[in-house]
């Protein structure tokens, strides 16, 4: 996934949802946010390992994590 497919996917869910993208991307950015304040130290280690010391949007979270998935 590029930063466009990203983008393409969020409009996708949002209209699945029946939601804005507006809304999609403050869900995903608030579970990004949980994700990232996660007390478990492995769990912590994991984020920073993807993302170092930065908070991704939902656009650099889906084209980060999609290259990680193993099908």
């Amino acid at each position: 996934f590029n930063k466009r497919d990203s983008k393409k996917m969020l409009k996708e869910v949002a209209r699945l949802r029946g939601v804005s993208v507006a809304e999609v991307r403050e869900e995903m950015q608030l579970a990004i946010e949980e994700a990232r304040n996660n007390p478990d130290a492995e769990k912590q280690a994991e984020f920073q390992r993807l993302f170092g010391n930065k908070t991704p949007t939902p656009e650099e979270f889906i084209c980060i994590t999609s290259k990680k998935l193993k099908f």
